[in-house]
């Protein structure tokens, strides 16, 4: 599924970028022409969200093992460059390092995945929600205001007291063994929560930055709302290429206001979804490779420790 996935991905490249060089769209003359404090923003931006990626794993798996914070970025970094595979290896290799490596049983590697995802959906749901409840409200325009932050604490309280509720059965005690604190830590689950806004915010930020140097006009809600749009394509199961940048050029019109005409926002939202996209894989594959690289080491190193212990447990 994926490798079909991966193909689709690549035709969807291909007909975002044919979108985004109608009618001689200067996609690159505008990327070269950009002020350099925006560029600066989106470099800045991605490597933020970065970071703050590395820092929700290393929260939320600390009631069950502390791991430092170079071992968690360089882990997430790898992930994060073999998600662009034909077939997504991200995961996979994240819970072979930590089985190989650190020896965690299988129950609290997938204690702690899940632990991750319900962080990452529930903070990506309740920025969606704070977005789109305003359009009910009657609202000509999207606003960062009083009725975005409420509607999204509301959400992010809900869902946090219905994981800790559902999360403390006895259920998940008997078949996660301990794995469970990654689910039931409240401690935990707020600093997921809190790293994982952060880097919503810095998206957001990066799909501000990449809408002024090609010419749209988005405010901090509108940027929100189509960074969650952003997420959802990148984290989808078929395939990291492509699909994202689909999402966007196709959702980014509905959210966009303005005086442009149809042929002319199709162009410019296509050339926002590719650059958004690109100035993410500018740092995350070259940092992803040292990460790679670190982990390789660290791997390697585990292996050899392991066959001394084994020499050593041998009898005389």
């Amino acid at each position: 599924m994926q490798v079909a996935g991966f193909v689709v991905g690549c035709a969807l490249v291909a007909w975002c970028a044919q979108r985004a060089s109608a009618k001689g769209g200067e996609g690159l003359e505008k990327l070269w022409n950009a002020d350099r404090s925006l560029v600066a923003l989106l470099l800045l931006s991605t490597l933020g969200s970065i970071i703050c990626s590395g820092y929700t794993f290393w929260a939320i798996v600390r009631p069950i093992r502390r791991f430092s914070v170079v071992e968690m970025q360089a882990v997430n970094l790898m992930a994060s460059l073999f998600n662009y595979a034909p077939v997504r290896l991200g995961l996979f290799l994240r819970c072979v390092f930590h089985w190989r490596v650190e020896r965690m049983p299988g129950t609290d590697i997938a204690a702690w995945i899940v632990g991750v995802a319900i962080v990452t959906l529930g903070t990506l749901a309740s920025a969606i929600a704070a977005g789109l409840v305003q359009i009910p409200a009657g609202r000509s325009e999207l606003a960062l205001d009083w009725m975005w932050f409420a509607t999204y604490a509301a959400c992010i309280v809900a869902g946090s007291a219905l994981t800790l509720f559902v999360c403390r059965s006895p259920v998940f005690h008997k078949f996660l063994k301990g794995g469970e604190r990654a689910l039931n830590d409240p401690r935990a689950l707020a600093s997921g929560l809190a790293f994982r806004t952060v880097d919503v915010a810095m998206w957001s930020l990066r799909m501000w930055a990449a809408a002024k140097i090609v010419g749209v006009s988005l405010n901090p809600a509108q940027a929100a709302l189509l960074a969650g749009v952003a997420i959802l394509g990148a984290g989808n199961p078929l395939g990291r290429i492509g699909w994202r940048e689909a999402f966007v050029a196709v959702v980014a019109p509905y959210i966009i206001t303005g005086t442009s005409s149809p042929e002319e926002l199709d162009t410019l939202t296509s050339q926002l979804a590719l650059l958004e996209s690109a100035s993410e894989a500018i740092l995350t594959i070259p940092l992803g490779i040292l990460g790679s690289i670190w982990c390789a080491w660290a791997i390697r190193k585990a292996g050899k420790t392991r066959s001394a212990e084994m020499a050593a447990a041998l009898p005389s």
